[in-house]
């Protein structure tokens, strides 16, 4: 590599650095005129932020952002959106209904009581030291 190919890396090397600068710069500002918008447009009856947004920004199907981001309704949102339909497409119908529920259930017969002049099995069955 030549001195040229090194003097143009670093001229790039800066050039990118001034350009993220300036970049992060004007998001400060645009984040600063829209805190400013958020705080001042109810005084001067402006349309809120959320209005704006409501009008001007994606498609949430009538709902407002507020509604959207809700978080009692963000994991019905994404279960809704992840496996709707989903098990229908992978798994074709079953032919068969499913079995009903299962009948009760008897519970285990006692055991029977020990002899009080036995010792219990476990400690029947430990070596002697």
């Amino acid at each position: 590599m030549s001195w040229f190919g090194l003097a143009l890396l670093l001229v790039g090397a800066y050039l990118a650095y001034k350009l993220v600068g300036a970049l992060l710069k004007i998001l400060m500002f645009v984040l600063a005129l829209a805190g400013a918008y958020w705080l001042l447009a109810p005084w001067l009856g402006w349309p809120t932020v959320s209005e704006l947004f409501y009008v001007l920004g994606p498609d949430f199907g009538g709902r407002r952002v507020e509604e959207v981001l809700h978080p009692s309704g963000i994991a019905g949102e994404v279960a809704d959106r992840v496996v709707d339909g989903l098990v229908d497409r992978i798994l074709p119908p079953s032919p068969e209904p499913l079995p009903g529920p299962a009948s009760a259930v008897e519970p285990l017969p006692e055991p029977p009581p020990a002899d009080a002049g036995q010792a219990p099995p476990a400690a029947a069955d430990a070596p002697q030291r």
